[in-house]
């Protein structure tokens, strides 16, 4: 089963360390969606997701909303 996760309005590191939680909770192959808003935090969270060895499925970003689909290993 995948889960999602949802960032929006929160402000960086906030973000991040939700992310980073919700990845240890999760299985091995699973997929995590998270969602929000802001600029800062969708290079943050990919930022941190690249420097420890997480796959990012896809990162996409409109004017208003980003979605990263990131690979639990």
């Amino acid at each position: 089963m995948n889960e999602s996760l949802n960032v929006k309005g929160k402000m960086c590191p906030i973000p991040v360390v939700l992310t980073k939680q919700k990845l240890a909770k999760m299985q091995s192959g699973q997929i995590l969606e998270v969602t929000g808003e802001g600029e800062l935090e969708f290079d943050n969270i990919q930022r941190w997701l690249k420097n420890n060895n997480y796959k990012i499925v896809e990162a996409t970003k409109t004017v208003n909303e980003f979605k990263i689909l990131i690979l639990n290993f």
